[in-house]
């Protein structure tokens, strides 16, 4: 630091009272801006902001870009084709969508996976085993709370139902056997 800057960093601390360094503060536009600097440093260490820095970057950044060489960049060796120039945009916009429909699709499956409400059956079901006979399955889900006295006997008629559905499905296929064994023997007194 220079002599002049050490008497300004004193002058503002509050160690120097001398009225040169005004006078030379006056005169200086160099010293100045050093004691705005020095301003808005105290007012940020002391967290008061009350001093906003004035900071003008634009006639630096336009003189670098001023003195900056201009660069030329070559035709891409692509565009010189005819028809592969025209297909190598196409291909790259194509893939953009590509992503951005990926992105929506995995975006909505997650909100709908997100969304499910959870099971809250009283109850478990299990697979039936074996042929359905072309009934669709039934759903269980409930709107209302049952009682637990009430429970016992929607257990009883569940199994009720389910020995009905079970008998019923035997029904069939004995009588798909007898229809089978009777066509068989009509067969045989037909060729004999």
């Amino acid at each position: 630091m220079t002599e002049q800057q050490e008497k300004l960093s004193a002058f503002m601390d509050g160690e120097l009272n001398q009225t040169e360094i005004i006078d030379a503060i006056k005169h200086d536009p160099a010293l100045q801006a050093k004691w705005q600097r020095y301003h808005v440093i105290r007012s940020g260490l002391r967290k008061e902001a009350t001093v906003a820095p004035q900071l003008d970057l634009t006639a630096r950044v336009a003189a670098a870009l001023a003195d900056e060489p201009t660069v030329m960049a070559p035709r891409s060796r692509w565009e010189c084709i005819p028809l592969v120039g025209n297909v190598v945009p196409f291909a790259k916009q194509a893939g953009q969508f590509a992503v951005a429909a990926s992105v929506a699709a995995a975006v909505i499956v997650g909100v709908q996976y997100s969304n499910q409400p959870t099971q809250t059956e009283p109850f478990s079901t299990f697979a039936t085993v074996g042929p359905q006979g072309g009934l669709a399955p039934v759903s269980l889900e409930q709107t209302r709370t049952i009682p637990r006295d009430d429970m016992a006997v929607m257990l009883e008629k569940k199994r009720k139902i389910n020995a009905l559905i079970a008998d019923h499905e035997q029904q069939v296929k004995l009588k798909q056997a007898e229809e089978q064994s009777a066509a068989a023997e009509e067969q045989q007194g037909i060729d004999n």
